[in-house]
């Protein structure tokens, strides 16, 4: 959700296109993916119990900060990837099922650290089609490289169903870490929010007994408005000492608190609560100077920009000025932020915004002063040092997780094409592929 509204009150899945789809076309993307995973895992390895895929021809970028590697190939045997390095070094074993890059960038596969299962279509998950699960999340997620994923707000009970089928190898799509409601203080519910009343903490032993409820509910995050946009002023908050009352009890179980800030005030609360990942900028705050952007990352919060928001949000009142205004306050954030030594996550806020292509948050991202590699370490090395687990994933190196997305062109070049991508794998499954790849015969 947002720091800021409009001031008006089974197998695999593919697709060819970019841009929200109607549920007509979710379906005839489903049907075209259970035809794809027949033909494309029936291997010889495959039918002897593992799967082995080598990827070649490619320009492989095995991290943020390690070198690349053209001409490159990775191998994949079950889940795990068993080699990776240049035509010279690495062999390609008989068996394996062959993908050829074509000039493509092979990169680990992606985090959004910032999604929504809260919409409409994503109501019953526990019973809804496989294939109809497997369509939505290659339109939001998996069609964009994202093989793992933070839900900032949504039904826990329902977000933990979809969650348990994908895990059961039922629909492919991303792990889930969800923090189910967010929390607010006492009438924070924001005015954008008319069908729902959020729940309330009301001192700092409720909000330790709350947070704690929810981890042993499966949450694996607490999500808290520190801040909320009401109607009316000044914006009710959640005051610091209760703030650090869940976050103890948070930490004492081994998850992040996740903070929705919406103004200056929303991140000093943040701080001094003890919280650990800003969930947007807070361009209504006003600019970031050195002082308090160093501040920010002493108290060791990370930020989740989600910088194409503001011109979402603006563009629903006909505001450019507006979206213009927010968009380069939030970029001097970021970028005082990055100089400052903060960790930046990537993260998008779909499922709250309809439109799913990430391209304009990378455009923006660039524009506030990160470079390609900056961007690979906020959708890879950063989230999995807060909510993954390093030994094993983040980047491409034998013994790793076989999570890994596929690019067409490099983006080294051009940061659009972080999301033109062919295929994405978690774990060694091929979770997307893209329709116009598949061979017609």
């Amino acid at each position: 959700m947002l720091p800021f509204q409009p001031m008006s009150g089974g197998g695999e899945v593919t697709f060819s296109g970019r841009h929200p789809r109607s549920i007509v076309s979710r379906a005839f993307a489903a049907l075209l993916s259970s035809l794809a995973g027949a033909l494309l895992f029936a291997t010889p390895a495959a039918a002897a119990g593992e799967t082995v895929t080598a990827f070649v021809g490619c320009r492989i970028v095995p991290s943020a900060a390690g070198p690349a590697i053209e001409d490159g190939i990775l191998v994949i045997r079950g889940a795990r990837i068993e080699a990776v390095g240049s035509a010279r070094e690495v062999e390609v074993p008989a068996a394996a099922d062959r993908i050829d890059c074509a000039g493509g960038t092979l990169l680990p596969a992606f985090w959004n650290s910032h999604v929504h299962f809260m919409a409409p279509e994503w109501r019953n998950a526990g019973q809804l089609p496989a294939d109809r699960l497997t369509a939505q999340l290659g339109e939001m997620l998996t069609g964009y490289g994202f093989a793992h994923v933070v839900d900032t707000g949504s039904d826990l009970s329902n977000t933990l169903a979809l969650k348990r089928r994908i895990a059961s190898g039922e629909v492919p799509g991303p792990s889930i870490i969800s923090a189910g409601n967010a929390h607010v203080g006492a009438n924070g519910t924001p005015y954008y929010i008319t069908d729902a009343k959020l729940p309330e903490l009301h001192g700092p032993a409720q909000a330790r007994s709350v947070a704690a409820e929810a981890i042993r509910a499966g949450a694996g995050a607490v999500k808290l408005m520190s801040v909320s946009l009401t109607r009316e002023q000044p914006f009710p908050s959640i005051p610091a000492e209760t703030i650090r009352a869940a976050a103890e009890a948070a930490h004492a179980a081994g998850v992040q608190v996740l903070v929705h800030p919406t103004n200056r005030r929303g991140v000093e609360l943040a701080i001094e609560g003890g919280a650990d990942i800003l969930l947007h900028t807070a361009p209504i705050g006003g600019p970031w100077d050195t002082t308090f952007a160093e501040r920010i990352v002493r108290a060791g919060l990370s930020l989740v920009p989600t910088l194409k928001l503001w011109a979402y949000e603006s563009a629903k009142e006909n505001d450019p000025g507006r979206a213009q205004r927010f968009a380069e306050v939030s970029r001097q954030q970021v970028a005082a932020f990055r100089l400052a030594g903060g960790r930046i996550l990537f993260g998008t806020d779909v499922g709250y915004m309809t439109d799913f292509d990430p391209t304009d948050e990378y455009v923006e991202m660039a524009a506030a002063g990160m470079s390609a590699r900056d961007i690979i370490a906020a959708l890879t090395d950063h989230p999995v040092q807060i909510f993954g687990s390093p030994e094993r994933q983040g980047r491409l190196a034998a013994g790793h997780d076989a999570d890994v997305v596929l690019l067409d062109g490099d983006p080294e070049k051009d940061v659009r094409a972080f999301s033109d991508v062919r295929a994405t794998y978690r774990a060694g499954r091929r979770i997307y592929q893209r329709t116009s790849d598949l061979d017609p015969s």
